[in-house]
């Protein structure tokens, strides 16, 4: 299903983690479906309008922690996703950017909206106080497994082969195509507490 998907679109572009948010001419990956009615009063029509709005027939169900894409080598344009990284741990995320390091085509953009650690540490942890000064909600409750620093994101994607790491702002990216970005939800971090980034095979 994944390939027959990817066929069908003439611009090869691939969403991870997607959740609700499907978008219509993708290919839209996570671990099972969403319709997005529910989450409409969040997104609203500035983040999901009509025109963007994909369906389950642009969804498909994968885990690509597990196993590696049905795709070959050099045959993806743009990969995009928001919020998905930390959710991976570290072994999950190497194997992650290897993988979508191989299936982009060279010169291929992969842009990555996650949260930032440092960020996110500084605003909330009061480290005077030891143990009982660290804000770990950013585990407990948002249940992310690895977060990273723009630091350790740029040496991750070095390694595994991406040639350039571009650091941007939020909607900013040497692609045209990535979608307007919705998060960080401003209701739970500002702009700055995550990171805008474009790798380039």
């Amino acid at each position: 299903r994944l390939i027959k998907l990817f066929k069908k679109n003439k611009e090869k572009r691939i969403h991870f983690g997607c959740g609700p948010r499907v978008l219509k001419g993708w290919v839209n990956i996570d671990l099972s479906f969403t319709p997005y009615a529910d989450y409409l009063k969040y997104y609203t029509d500035q983040f999901y309008p009509s025109n963007i709005r994909g369906n389950k027939s642009d969804f498909v169900s994968f885990d690509v922690t597990k196993s590696p894409l049905p795709l070959k080598s050099n045959s993806v344009d743009l990969i995009f996703h928001e919020d998905f990284l930390e959710h991976l741990n570290q072994k999950e995320q190497i194997l992650f950017l290897a993988e979508t390091f191989r299936v982009l085509k060279p010169g291929g953009v992969h842009r990555v909206n996650t949260p930032d650690l440092l960020s996110s540490m500084k605003s909330h942890s009061k480290f005077d106080l030891g143990f009982q000064g660290v804000f770990i909600e950013e585990w407990d409750k948002s249940l992310h497994l690895n977060l990273l620093t723009k630091k350790t994101l740029k040496e991750m994607a070095l390694m595994v082969g991406y040639k350039r790491v571009v650091f941007q702002r939020r909607n900013k990216s040497i692609s045209s195509g990535i979608p307007r970005e919705y998060r960080p939800d401003p209701h739970d971090r500002p702009e700055n507490g995550n990171i805008f980034v474009d790798l380039i095979k």
